[in-house]
């Protein structure tokens, strides 16, 4: 019995614990780390020199302040509970493209031609992993083991 209490302390204690971390609204932490995250993954496909990376950083910061901006300037009340109209959603769509090209823009200003050409292609590869493609542009199947970008699968494991 005292051992079961126990566990079950220590199981209320972890999750109190863990509701009281700071966590950004998705999981994914406060944007100073996603910031870092993204130039990590940035310095690891280009080799980015310490000026860059500190100027690359900025460039994200000032995107996520945009981006929190504009959240904050859409007030509860001005759209219908739900899904907003496919208008609105259009211009959204438009206004975050832009401020990608912005930014992609920024980034390409600081970096070596060599850079420039390897940071399209980890654009073009990233891009295709957020929305579930291959290389190719075609849809990934469900099992892809052995890929050149090492995203294998543990099927049959």
């Amino acid at each position: 019995m005292k051992k079961i209490v126990l566990v079950l302390a220590i199981a209320l204690m972890g999750i109190a614990v863990n509701a009281q971390s700071p966590r950004h609204h998705n999981g994914h932490g406060n944007p100073e780390q996603m910031v870092e995250r993204r130039v990590e993954r940035l310095d690891k496909a280009l080799q980015l020199t310490e000026s860059q990376k500190a100027e690359i950083a900025k460039i994200y910061m000032l995107e996520m302040e945009a981006v929190k901006k504009e959240k904050q300037s859409m007030a509860p009340g001005d759209e219908k509970p739900g899904r907003p109209d496919e208008s609105v959603m259009k211009a959204r769509r438009e206004e975050m493209k832009a401020r990608r090209a912005a930014t992609d823009a920024k980034i390409e200003a600081l970096l070596t031609p060599e850079q420039a050409t390897k940071y399209a292609e980890f654009k073009r590869h990233e891009g295709n992993r957020r929305h579930g493609r291959h290389h190719d542009g075609a849809r990934q199947a469900p099992r892809h083991d052995g890929c050149c970008c090492k995203q294998s699968t543990n099927q049959g494991k």
